[in-house]
């Protein structure tokens, strides 16, 4: 199998030079949480830009400065085994597909190949060896901005959410913080003086400089008001396969994991899907 049998043909695009905003309104319509960048007025790839990018600098408004450059990229005729040892050893999610190495002509994903290739196959082993067990959780009573806080210092990109009881009440995501944030103004003053001849400092030659910035924000509100509250959970016995049409289902990049009793126990990621899948197939 390769890249052309499951790549993304159609794909949205930003150019440079370009703004956050321009950004903002294209993965808001086409619910795409990353996007190739390519220069104004033709098809060439200088490089790709995430919600990650966009939130881990508020105040940056440039997409010049928020992106990532020279990024790497596949052909239509890359095999998709070749494609999942880039994802894996390059710890990436998507990868621009180019011709020439230059010029976009789609996109490709894991989860492309989970739900175009693992989704297909049949009678997979169980997902027991590739749950992840060590969690980042939640209360549910937590602000949004904490829990954005918590996602970037633990370096994951999904929270299940726990309520009183300890028990999973929801989940939230990278693409759910992207959609909550809003774009707001803010005004710093700077007073700076100049000293004058004969003195050592004047304060009557100052002048206030008023500067507004345009920056991301987060709503202050509990995470049980904007979370995903119908949650998708799977047991580590259930296969490859199984767990692979579920995600392709429900359109998901993870699902947490629970024991006989319900509990929660971990969370299997798409992307542990494919290394435990290729692992198999070797």
């Amino acid at each position: 199998m390769k890249v052309q049998d499951i790549m993304e043909e159609k794909v949205p695009y930003v150019t440079v030079p370009g703004t956050r905003d321009e950004v903002l309104n294209v993965m808001r319509e086409t619910k795409k949480t990353y996007l190739p960048v390519v220069k104004k007025g033709k098809m060439e790839v200088v490089g790709t830009i995430s919600e990650r990018n966009l939130m881990d600098r508020p105040e940056e408004s440039q997409i010049a400065l928020l992106m990532k450059r020279d990024p790497i990229t596949v052909s239509k005729e890359t095999t998709v085994r070749d494609l999942v040892k880039i994802l894996l050893e390059n710890n990436l999610r998507y990868v621009p597909v180019t011709k020439d190495g230059k010029e976009l002509v789609g996109m490709v994903s894991v989860s492309d190949v989970v739900r175009k290739a693992i989704a297909m196959e049949k009678d997979l082993g169980p997902i027991k060896d590739y749950v992840k067990k060590e969690l980042v959780t939640v209360w549910e009573g937590t602000p949004v901005p904490v829990a954005f806080k918590i996602m970037r210092l633990a370096r994951v990109s999904v929270l299940p959410v726990l309520d009183d009881n300890g028990n999973l009440s929801g989940i939230i995501d990278d693409s759910d913080f992207l959609h909550l944030s809003e774009v707001v103004s803010e005004e710093k003053v700077s007073s700076i003086s100049a000293t004058s001849e004969g003195t050592d400092w004047s304060w009557d030659s100052g002048d206030i400089f008023h500067i507004t910035t345009k920056v991301l924000r987060l709503p202050n509100k509990p995470v049980k008001e904007v979370m995903t509250k119908s949650v998708e959970t799977v047991t580590e016995l259930t296969s490859f396969d199984d767990c692979a049409r579920k995600m392709r289902k429900f359109d998901l990049n993870q699902i947490p994991v629970t024991d006989a009793k319900g509990n929660l126990s971990g969370i299997i990621r798409d992307i542990d899907l494919i290394r435990g899948f290729f692992q198999i197939r070797k």
